[in-house]
């Protein structure tokens, strides 16, 4: 062995593993200190770069899950805020049930209505003052949802009265019934068109009794704020529904395909709801009658005098049967009706109790005998001629009011047919135009987005209700509108559960992410404490062998004793 003063090997040696254990040491107490593995990229680089995405993660999850609370929190404050809108609904729903009672009188139906219309201005307060955190939580949207308020007015109006009582006084003035066959309502607005309302079909069965009728309603002439009646004097609405609901009821009782005159088909349904203004203007007041006669004959109903020549000779061959001892017309519908495929011309020899011979003979009978006849009428006083008046059948003054009551006949929709109503508005649709997006992920745009609409009287297509002149209209609308909500409140509810299952979902991820980083980031301080131990144990021998590796050169000095 080479015995050296200047080198000290062992000591060199010893001193280096020395410092080494001394920054192994640093670390085991760092770690400890910290309770992490990785204080610094040198600890584990990509390992600190995961871990890195990891907290992004779970802290991005523990956002996500406040912004969902919050969203909850907001959904609640706007139900909240429409059970209270649906109570009022319910308030005014329950006030037009009181109105359409008949001991109340219009003073008392004034008092109704003034706490509706308040209550109607509290829905509107509702709408624009319902906020979270400063923002509005309602769409303040000013159109309806629910459709075109003459759409409605018109539908509701169909549904509720004008189709049901029209049938009725069919059913009233020549004992006609529908077969429960469907008829479907369509609406147009066409200006240039003279008819109010018409009533189509497409094909015939064998017995000449027509199929797929459509009943259509130009909205160019309807005028919503006229209702019950519709339209204006003496040719309301209403009355004109009685005479297409005519048409209808003939089509599905009899030969009406083939079998009937135009002028029979025409004359018969102003009958039903009376037409003597139309026949004194088409008369002079029933002192010219050349042109009615003239277009009966030629069985041309293109015009007015049309129309007044078939009214003249029904309200003629009802008079002439019950002279003979009948009923009137309703001998003439029941043959027709009871004999499937019978002709006017068969009717008049078989129904009409010997008072004519055929459709020829009554043609000519009429032809001599209107103008004389129609002079007999009285065309000035308000009763308007309809079969079971006051001027047909000695009964109760049917004016133009009065001839349809507009209050509903206790069946609602319709008697004989069963109605395909049209689609005003996507009942099926929730939420607004408006978006609220909640952030519900830890990554950009990992979002949900909602629609709350707007609940204020015009969304809710209630700004022309009134207790005072429709309190049936307003309590269907107001049917409507409960609807309505109660389908928002249904989609907030549903986006409630979702936001609750997605809290649920991110704190699973969240807990999971964690772990994960967890296992990479944090000490492990059975396995630290143990690498401490050692490296104490081996520092401290470490110093010890150091010391007697700096004793090693005195042995030199032995030598030079």
């Amino acid at each position: 062995m080479v015995l050296t003063v200047n080198t000290n090997i062992a000591s060199s040696y010893t001193r280096r593993q020395l410092e080494s254990n001394a920054t192994s040491l640093d670390t085991s107490l760092q770690r400890l200190s910290t309770g992490q593995r990785i204080n610094s990229a040198k600890d584990d680089a990509a390992g600190m770069q995961i871990s890195n995405r990891l907290n992004s993660q779970t802290r991005g999850l523990g956002v996500a899950m406040r912004n969902a609370n919050d969203g909850i929190s907001l959904l609640q404050v706007a139900e909240g805020a429409l059970q209270s809108v649906t109570d009022a609904l319910q308030r005014i729903r329950a006030l037009g049930l009181q109105a359409m009672n008949g001991s109340n009188g219009v003073n008392e139906r004034q008092a109704l209505d003034r706490e509706a219309q308040q209550l109607l201005q509290e829905i509107n307060r509702v709408n624009e003052t319902t906020t979270f955190a400063g923002r509005k939580v309602f769409d303040q949207g000013q159109s309806s949802a629910l459709g075109d308020l003459d759409q409605r007015a018109v539908l509701n109006s169909l549904k509720g009265f004008w189709i049901s009582e029209g049938e009725q006084r069919v059913f009233d003035a020549l004992g006609l019934r529908a077969d429960g066959a469907e008829l479907k309502i369509t609406f147009s607005n066409d200006s240039s068109s003279q008819a109010l309302a018409s009533v189509s079909y497409t094909g015939a069965d064998g017995s000449g009794r027509v199929l797929n009728q459509v009943l259509n309603v130009n909205l160019a002439y309807f005028d919503a704020s006229s209702l019950p009646d519709g339209g204006s004097f003496p040719q309301y609405t209403d009355r004109v529904i009685a005479h297409e609901m005519a048409h209808a009821v003939m089509g599905r009782t009899m030969n009406f395909a083939s079998g009937l005159p135009s002028w029979f088909i025409e004359g018969t349904a102003e009958a039903v709801q009376g037409a003597d203004e139309r026949l004194a203007a088409d008369t002079a007041g029933g002192t010219n009658t050349a042109a009615i006669v003239a277009a009966f004959n030629a069985d041309d109903v293109s015009g007015s005098a049309g129309y007044s020549g078939g009214y003249a000779a029904v309200r003629y061959m009802h008079d002439s049967i019950k002279a003979a001892g009948g009923r009137g017309i309703k001998d003439v519908m029941g043959y027709l009706q009871s004999n499937p495929g019978s002709t006017l011309d068969q009717a008049l020899a078989n129904g009409s109790r010997g008072a004519f011979s055929g459709l020829a003979d009554f043609q000519t009978q009429f032809s001599s005998d209107a103008a004389s006849y129609v002079a007999s009428l009285d065309l000035t006083n308000e009763d308007t001629g309809a079969l079971g008046g006051l001027d047909a059948d000695g009964g109760p003054v049917l004016t133009a009011k009065s001839v349809l009551l507009n209050q509903g006949t206790g069946t609602p929709g319709s008697q004989g047919f069963r109605l395909v109503e049209p689609t005003l508005f996507d009942d099926t649709a929730v939420g607004g135009s408006a978006l609220t997006q909640f952030q519900i992920g830890a990554q950009a745009y990992e979002t949900i987005q909602i629609g709350i609409g707007s609940f204020n009287v015009e969304a809710l297509a209630l700004s022309r209700l009134s207790l005072q002149k429709t309190p049936g209209l307003a309590v269907m609308d107001i049917d409507d509108a409960l609807a309505y909500i109660d389908r928002q409140r249904g989609y907030m509810g549903a986006v409630q559960n979702r936001l609750e299952a997605t809290i649920s979902n991110l704190q699973n991820i969240s807990e999971n992410t964690a772990a994960s980083r967890s296992r990479i980031v944090d000490t492990d301080f059975a396995a630290e404490t143990a690498n401490l131990t050692s490296r104490q144990i081996v520092q401290q021998a470490a110093q010890s062998v150091l010391a007697q590796a700096n004793q090693r050169p005195q042995a030199v000095l032995s030598l030079l004793a």
